[in-house]
């Protein structure tokens, strides 16, 4: 199986949230440390449970 961990975070200064492939993500609007929310794993094959 082939997967990979998404983070999602959120940036208190700007108020924006996103989501990156980086284990340590920054902010994309002001380049500042943000609170990571979760870490889901994506599927990226045909070979994911059903």
């Amino acid at each position: 199986m082939s997967f990979q961990v998404v983070v999602r975070w959120f940036c208190r200064i700007c108020e924006v949230e996103g989501q990156d492939m980086d284990n340590e993500p920054s902010c994309w609007y002001c380049g500042g440390r943000v609170i990571v929310t979760a870490r889901p794993t994506v599927w990226t094959d045909q070979s994911r449970p059903r």
